[in-house]
């Protein structure tokens, strides 16, 4: 990510590729990644659902 994470490029959200929550690092720089607004949700949506079903066996 070369830009710097306050300069949001129009039209993109800046995502964890692997959320804190399962083990990503929240401060790395080479986790983070702009990806449209479509993309997010449904990176938003994949890792809910991965996280749910965590939560599920840990039950």
């Amino acid at each position: 990510m070369n830009e710097h994470p306050n300069m949001r490029p129009r039209g993109m959200e800046l995502v964890e590729i692997k959320p804190a929550i399962v083990g990503g690092d929240a401060l790395d720089p080479r986790n983070k990644a702009w990806v449209t607004r479509q993309q997010h949700f449904e990176i938003v949506r994949y890792w809910n659902k991965v996280i749910a079903e965590l939560r599920k066996k840990k039950e």
